[in-house]
């Protein structure tokens, strides 16, 4: 039996209440007697001094590394790369004591009011915890019931550091950003892959899926898929990871790839482009909203008012490029910018009337907003009646975006 095997047994029964020794607990620190010290200590540190036998528990937020055997949990944010323990929880078979008197699992939810002339808890489905400046207290509440009892007594007390609602600080914190680096590689690489096929990117998504409530789960949301013209089907996808933000924009063609660009949100660059036909070389595929009046400030979305410029300077080539683009949003601005300029007897070519036809009966979806709602989509169809029309022209007018 090795030195260190013998530490570690030594060190737990000396946890074991059958011992009768009860460890005083320090807010914003630790606990009196035991090295491990919040904002300083590692977690390999607390796996060199309790050993292996932990049930780990990650979540998106925290990490749990909890010995039931002696009743202790350490947390350290997963995020960190440091790994530095952020709070210590203690629960039975643990014996503690606070200095000011509360003892864990024998002071009851009234003692801790008393004690800090404090009352009120926050509570979750099964739980109320009182928090005080580095230590929280914690009791059991029935899931089924209004409230919580006062006379419940402390099953839980944890030490944490950081102000009155027991957030962990983030002393000495030092982000990890290798995982999300590897994860975004892997994707790159399927992306810019010579052999480039739908199966391995799908492949991709559904082993990110299965980690997506994790630490640096992968989170995959289809923003809107949609038939456009020639026989082309659009896909935009919203990547995030760990509140970094990509958005894949894809084009196929019976299920070959035509175009993509992935587009890094924060920096605002484009990490992968490929395009497979030669004939969208010059196309448009940015994803706009179709609106009139957006958001919270209720203003034009950045391509319509555009399109307001070039009617207000009486652009109609413009607009007619517009009119013929791949871009459903674009070509619809490019229609209704046209429209409203035929209204003042501007003449246009009949082959323009031709493309505006085609468009009025077209079935696809456009990105649009409702007022702050973004993401609705809309036939192409239907915004194009000449009611709505109508109401389009007559708000610009009076909201004096049109001269």
């Amino acid at each position: 039996m090795t030195f260190r095997t013998i530490n570690i047994i030594l060190l737990t029964l000396c946890f074991n209440p059958l011992f009768g020794q009860t460890n005083v607990l320090i807010p914003n620190k630790g606990i009196e007697g035991i090295s491990i010290v919040i904002d300083s200590s590692k977690i390999s540190d607390v796996i060199e001094m309790y050993g292996t036998e932990y049930t780990l528990s990650e979540k998106t937020l925290i990490t749990n590394y909890r010995y039931n055997k002696i009743g202790l949990t350490f947390q350290i944010d997963p995020y960190d790369k440091n790994q530095i323990v952020r709070s210590i929880s203690v629960e039975s078979p643990f014996k503690a004591t606070t200095e000011n008197g509360i003892v864990l699992n024998e002071s009851t939810m009234k003692d801790v009011w008393n004690t800090y002339n404090d009352k009120g808890c926050f509570t979750s489905k099964t739980y109320a915890w009182n928090t005080q400046n580095g230590i929280s207290y914690y009791i059991k509440k029935d899931p089924n019931a209004k409230g919580y009892d006062t006379e419940e007594k402390i099953f839980k007390i944890e030490i944490n550091n950081d102000g009155d609602f027991g957030i962990s600080s983030r002393t000495n914190f030092e982000f990890n950003d290798e995982p999300v680096k590897e994860k975004l590689n892997s994707l790159i690489a399927i992306l810019k892959s010579d052999s480039f096929n739908f199966q391995k990117l799908d492949s991709f998504w559904s082993k990110e899926k299965i980690t997506e409530e994790e630490p640096y789960g992968l989170e995959k949301k289809t923003v809107f898929r949609r038939k456009i013209e020639y026989g082309l089907t659009q896909e935009n996808i919203e990547i995030r990871i760990v509140g970094s933000s990509y958005d894949l924009n894809i084009i196929e063609n019976n299920n070959k790839l035509a175009y993509l660009e992935l587009i890094d949100n924060e920096e605002q660059k484009t990490l992968v482009k490929r395009i497979e036909n030669p004939r969208l070389e010059n196309t448009d595929f940015n994803v706009y909203t179709f609106g009139t009046f957006c958001g919270i400030a209720g203003t034009p979305p950045i391509k319509c008012q555009e399109m307001l410029d070039l009617i207000n300077r009486n652009d109609s080539s413009e607009l007619a490029k517009w009119l013929q683009s791949l871009n459903p949003e674009i070509a619809t601005y490019g229609y209704i910018g046209l429209q409203y300029l035929v209204q003042y007897e501007i003449d246009i070519p009949e082959f323009w009337f031709t493309r505006m036809r085609i468009l009025n009966k077209s079935e696809t979806q456009l990105n649009t907003c409702q007022g702050c709602i973004f993401g609705v989509t809309e036939r192409i169809s239907d915004v194009l009646k000449e009611k709505n029309l109508k109401q389009i022209y007559r708000s610009f007018k009076e909201s004096g975006w049109l001269k």
